[in-house]
């Protein structure tokens, strides 16, 4: 027995030692046209052009309903629908608001195998900074997930707190105050990024996953494109750059993964779907009795909307309720009837549950490019919004596809994929680090050079 637990962990250690690093950095919100067409938009990204000159990369990838950050990027970890890993929304379905605003930050929440858990079975050194849905990752060895609740200095204690012990204190040390979790600025990216070389420096992590927000939080105020999200872009090329040199300089033999969540659309309308569901009395409200609360107390609900950005999961609080169910379709139907509304579709369980989302719901409703879900529960359905950008449309719009770009040691030069499909990424990854995915069904991206 102990012959056969030695020889198991000398073998793990040498397949480690054989797997090149993987890099795998998620610009949040990257369109790939940024960079495929940069000329186009005016866009100055030298390092991530090199992607396209040196390595693999795809011409989009078809995301998950809804084209959110957290059900994204846990399917870029798992390899497996919303549907099947759990995380069917940014934030939790919460009809009553009780929750405060509470996303799915716990890792506990995921129902499937990632590649952290890979990983870490095969000895490699795994790290993460910034990833959503990673809080209490137990298969992370070192680790500061994204994170807050308060959005001000009290929420660096509770990153101290749920981050790996330690961690912080020793990054602060060397680059200053880690950003709390709503910080989306480029510079606290570069904060992130910092601390992801010094993992790989002084921590000497095999498996590293970053996450940059900055380009996300610029096109959500502008819009995809604008001169100010296209500045953004630059920092965040520039920052990649400096990860490609520092991860090469710890293996010469490292793999750079940069890939998205989802794309972007402008909008400058917002849909407030909240109106009709008490206009017709599936939502009782009465105004708050606080004077610092925008929003109504609810009493009672018998279906409410799930918003997702430019989407919206439909949830009855009893399914099987029949007359429920009809006024709830006869309702939307009849809004989705008039293009006015911004509504471009409503989708029935067994329609939505091909793309494999919005698990438990009744109905979803994708609106149209230019509306937005809005927040309201009284006044008009249609309100005005200004300039600016949204995701979580239904996945089939060109305008929401994700990025994927590959280059290193084994990676094929100036190849391109043309469309493919995100659960691809997470196999993909799991064969370049040697390790396996069972509940990953997809076939892996054809990235390997055929050069010996």
């Amino acid at each position: 027995m102990i012959r056969k637990l030695l020889f198991s962990l000398i073998a793990a250690s040498c397949m480690a030692a054989a797997q090149p690093t993987v890099l795998m950095i998620s610009v949040d919100g990257l369109r790939p046209d940024y960079i495929t067409r940069a000329e186009q938009h005016g866009v100055s990204a030298p390092h991530l052009r090199e992607f396209m000159a040196k390595g693999t990369y795809a011409e989009g990838v078809l995301g998950v309903l809804p084209t959110v950050t957290y059900p994204s990027h846990t399917t870029l970890v798992s390899g497996v629908w919303p549907d099947e890993h759990g995380i069917i929304n940014n934030t939790t379905f919460d009809p009553r608001m009780e929750n405060m605003g509470g996303w799915y930050w716990y890792a506990q929440d995921i129902k499937v195998r990632t590649l952290w858990d890979a990983a870490a079975d095969a000895g490699l050194v795994t790290a993460s900074v910034g990833w959503p849905v990673t809080v209490s990752e137990k298969n992370i060895r070192y680790n500061i997930p994204e994170y807050w609740r308060a959005g001000n200095d009290e929420d660096r204690k509770l990153l101290r707190a749920i981050s790996t012990p330690d961690l912080i204190e020793d990054m602060e040390a060397n680059f200053g105050p880690y950003p709390n979790g709503r910080l989306t600025d480029p510079e606290s990216d570069r904060v992130r990024v910092k601390v992801a070389l010094r993992l790989l420096s002084k921590y000497h992590a095999r498996f590293l996953t970053l996450h940059l927000s900055a380009l996300d939080h610029t096109q959500h105020l502008t819009g995809p494109f604008s001169k100010e999200a296209c500045a953004v872009l630059e920092q965040i090329d520039a920052m990649i750059g400096q990860l490609v040199k520092g991860v090469r300089a710890e293996d010469p033999h490292a793999v750079v993964l940069v890939v998205s969540d989802h794309g972007f659309v402008r909008t400058d309308h917002y849909v407030n779907l909240f109106v009709p569901f008490v206009t017709h009395g599936l939502i009782s409200i009465r105004r708050s009795a606080s004077p610092l609360s925008q929003k109504p107390d609810i009493l009672a609900w018998e279906a409410a909307p799930w918003g997702a950005g430019g989407s919206a999961a439909i949830q009855l609080a009893h399914p099987n309720d029949r007359k429920i169910y009809e006024q709830t379709r006869t309702m939307l139907k009849a809004l989705a009837a008039d293009p006015a509304n911004g509504i471009a579709r409503v989708l029935e369980k067994e329609e939505f549950e091909k793309m494999g989302g919005f698990k438990g719901a009744s109905f979803a409703v994708d609106l149209s490019p230019g509306y937005q879900m809005g927040s309201a529960f009284e006044g008009p359905l249609v309100t005005p919004a200004r300039p600016s950008g949204m995701h979580g449309y239904f996945p089939d719009r060109p305008e929401l596809r994700a990025s994927f770009f590959a280059m290193g040691e084994g990676i094929a030069a100036h190849r391109s994929l043309g469309i493919v499909d995100m659960r691809q990424i997470a196999p993909t990854v799991a064969g370049i680090l040697g390790v396996s995915l069972p509940e990953a069904k997809m076939s892996p991206l054809a990235i390997g050079s055929t050069k010996r």
